[in-house]
């Protein structure tokens, strides 16, 4: 088993001041090399875009992957995530075709989800469930029986 508290002061060295994105970054390591037994565990502090990335791979000779993490009490951004694609390089010398965003809470949980490209936010407040099968089936609205 790892020591937390030894990683966690490595991540401090790296030149983050954010102790949030410290904590969340290291408990992202440690999900990732304990819990989902990742091969090649990786992380960066990027200071250009003031955030900690990860790169791992599920088999030893598997495809790379890129993994941000990000805190509940943050707010997601996607500007940011769009700049990470575009700015971060893999090892490999790839660019990422996807990013695995890691959402840390206080509970130390970490939840994972893939995004891929053409990730917009969304401007206005999605259609209820009627008005998307009402808008499937190419009606108005639907009259009741008399």
């Amino acid at each position: 088993m790892v020591n937390f508290h030894e990683i966690l002061k490595t991540f401090y060295t790296l030149g983050c001041e954010d102790d949030a994105l410290c904590y969340g970054a290291c408990r992202v390591y440690i999900h990732l090399q304990e819990e989902k037994h990742m091969h090649d565990v990786q992380y960066t502090y990027e200071k250009q875009l003031q955030l900690f990335y990860l790169t791992a791979r599920k088999e030893p000779d598997g495809p790379i992957d890129l993994f941000i993490p990000s805190l509940t009490i943050n707010a997601l951004n996607l500007v940011q995530l769009k700049q990470c694609r575009e700015t971060i390089t893999l090892p490999d010398g790839q660019k990422p075709a996807s990013i695995v965003l890691a959402i840390c809470d206080g509970s130390s949980t970490v939840l994972l989800y893939r995004m891929t490209l053409g990730l917009k936010e969304i401007a206005q407040k999605l259609p209820s469930k009627g008005k998307l099968l009402r808008m499937r089936t190419g009606t108005g609205c639907e009259q009741a029986p008399k």
